[in-house]
């Protein structure tokens, strides 16, 4: 399995902290996400600039996870910045305003647009599901990244059947379940074509709730792939 497959969330509260994460997942050779979220004041012109790897710019909204307590457009101007200071990615929530939505998408350049979609409160229906994975398709975004929250191990299932159909589409999506019901999800996805998933260094650091560990994800993978 390609180690781009998994992406490291950097979830350091300061500048030198995240600088130091962001080396040391690229040495290792993984994808890694910024969190701008966490950080007390983003600098992304040093956080951004040379040297870097493959890297994911992500600033998560409190109703999707994140920690973001700011004005909603200076959000949207830190990731409007990453665009253009040159990220690979830029995560973008389906639930932001639907014109600047639209403008980003529009003025992306050489960078990819993940469109993303999470659901703390459970899974909904396969059909719901199938209807929200469409929606996002249309949009036009790189990659779309649905996430939800299983009270139970079959509340992956259905999540994990819109990897195929979002395939057969052409759409790259990422999808896997949150919570300790869903961690199996997390190391089955890639398997099944999710564009990747998410783990972390050392237990602890974790982003969202079911994270697994590098290592745990990686011996795993060795048995089943």
């Amino acid at each position: 399995m390609s180690r781009l497959r998994l992406c490291i969330p950097v979830v350091a509260p300061d500048q030198t902290a995240a600088r130091q994460s962001l080396a040391r997942i690229h040495t290792l050779g993984y994808l890694a996400e910024l969190r701008l979220d966490y950080l007390e004041q983003p600098d992304l012109v040093a956080l951004l600039g040379p040297p870097r790897g493959p890297l994911i710019v992500t600033n998560r909204l409190p109703s999707e996870g994140g920690r973001w307590t700011g004005p909603e457009r200076d959000r949207q101007r830190l990731l409007e910045q990453a665009l253009a200071l040159g990220a690979d990615y830029v995560d973008v929530e389906f639930t932001s305003d639907p014109h600047w939505r639209r403008d980003i998408l529009a003025g992306r350049g050489g960078a990819k647009i993940i469109l993303s979609w999470h659901d703390f409160q459970g899974t909904s229906s396969p059909y719901r599901l199938a209807d929200a994975m469409l929606a996002m398709a249309e949009l036009g975004a790189d990659i779309i990244k649905m996430v939800v929250w299983a009270h139970k191990p079959a509340d992956c299932l259905a999540l994990l059947a819109l990897i195929p159909a979002a395939l057969e589409r052409g759409q790259d999506i990422i999808a896997f379940s949150m919570g300790p019901a869903g961690k199996y999800s997390r190391v089955i996805a890639p398997l099944l074509g999710s564009y990747l998933t998410f783990a972390v260094l050392e237990a602890g650091q974790e982003s969202a709730p079911g994270q697994l560990t590098v290592q745990e994800m990686e011996v795993l993978w060795e048995i089943l792939a």
